[in-house]
C-alpha cells in the first residue's frame, strides 16, 4: 500500500450520496432516494450498457439510515467528525486527481515533444536523401554532356582527316591524269605546234576532267541514292531523303564547319550552334544531312 494513499472513511457520507444536507426532512430524504434510485437501478440501464449497482447500493444504504430516525439520530451524532473527514478525503482525492491531471499532461506533453522530434528527423532525413539524389543526377548529366562533346570531337576529327585524304587523293589523280595528257600531246607536234595544241588539249584536259570528275560523282549519287531509297523502305519512321538538283556533286570530304545559326537544306532542322558547307555550291548542312546525303 502506498504511504501516501489516504483510505475513504469507513462510513459512508449519507446526505452527500443523497444530494441532501444534514437539515433534510424526511420527505426531502424519501423524494432524493426515489430519484435516485430511478436513475441508478439496474433495471433502467440503456441496453448494452455495463450493468453496475453499486451506486444503487449507495443510494438504499443513505435511504434506509436516515429514514429511520433511531439511526438517524446515532448517525447525526457521529456526522460532524464524519463530515470532517470525508471533506479532507475528497480534498485529498481532488489533490489526487489535478496530479494526475498534470502528469497525463505532461505525458502528452513529451509524447508530443517525441513526436516532433521523429517528424523533424525524418523530414531532414529526407531533405538529405532528396538532394544527395540531386547532386548524384546532376552528377550523371555532367558526365553523359562530357562524353557527348567527346564522341562530338572524335567524330569531327574523324571526318576532317578524311576529307584531307580524299582531297590529297583527288589532286594527286588529277595531276597524274594532266601529265600524261601533256606528254602525249607534246610527242605529236612541232614545238611551236605542240605548242599552241598543248594549251587547247590542256584546257580539254581540264573540262573532261572535271566532267569525267562530276559524271563520276553522279553516278556514286545515284548508286548511293538507290541504297538509300531501299534501306529507308525497310525503316519505319525515317524521312525520305530530299529531292535535290545535280548541278552540284556535294562531295563528302572538304566540308569546313561554320559557326551560326542556320537551317538544314535536306531536312529542314535549326542548326542551332553551327552547321557544315558544301565547298562547291556554299549550302548548309547538319551533321547527320551530311553523312546521309553526300557522296
Amino acid at each position: 500500500m502506498d504511504p501516501f494513499d489516504r483510505p475513504e472513511p469507513t462510513i459512508s457520507d449519507y446526505y452527500s450520496d443523497l444530494g441532501l444536507l444534514q437539515q433534510a426532512s424526511f420527505r426531502d430524504v424519501k423524494l432524493a432516494f426515489f430519484k435516485l434510485a430511478k436513475k441508478h437501478h439496474p433495471d433502467k440501464k440503456a441496453p448494452g450498457m455495463s450493468i453496475d449497482a453499486q451506486d444503487f447500493r449507495k443510494v438504499r444504504e443513505a435511504y434506509e439510515c436516515l429514514s429511520d430516525k433511531v439511526k438517524r439520530a446515532t448517525y447525526d451524532a457521529l456526522y460532524f467528525d464524519l463530515q470532517d473527514q470525508w471533506t479532507s478525503y475528497r480534498e485529498w482525492q481532488e489533490i489526487q486527481r489535478k496530479d494526475e491531471e498534470r502528469k497525463r499532461a505532461d505525458e502528452e506533453q513529451r509524447a508530443a515533444r517525441e513526436r516532433i522530434e521523429r517528424e523533424r528527423k525524418a523530414a531532414e532525413a529526407e531533405r538529405a536523401r532528396r538532394m544527395e539524389e540531386e547532386k548524384r543526377a546532376a552528377r550523371e548529366k555532367a558526365e553523359r554532356e562530357r562524353m557527348r562533346e567527346e564522341r562530338a570531337r572524335q567524330a569531327e576529327e574523324r571526318s576532317k582527316e578524311a576529307a584531307r585524304r580524299a582531297r590529297e587523293q583527288q589532286e594527286q589523280v588529277a595531276k597524274e591524269r594532266l601529265r600524261r595528257e601533256r606528254e602525249r600531246e607534246a610527242e605529236k607536234r612541232s614545238e611551236e605546234a605542240v605548242r599552241k595544241v598543248r594549251i587547247e588539249q590542256e584546257r580539254a584536259a581540264q573540262e573532261r576532267l572535271k566532267s569525267i570528275l562530276i559524271e563520276e560523282q553522279q553516278d556514286a549519287i545515284r548508286r548511293n541514292w538507290t541504297k538509300m531509297r531501299e534501306a529507308a523502305e525497310h525503316r519505319e519512321g525515317e524521312p525520305a531523303p530530299p529531292s535535290r538538283s545535280f548541278t552540284c556533286a556535294h562531295p563528302r570530304f572538304g566540308w569546313p564547319r561554320k559557326k551560326g545559326r542556320v537551317n538544314c537544306v535536306f531536312c529542314k532542322e535549326s542548326c542551332a550552334k553551327w552547321s557544315f558547307r558544301c565547298p562547291e555550291c556554299n549550302v548548309s548542312a547538319c551533321a547527320s544531312c551530311k553523312y546521309k546525303y553526300c557522296v
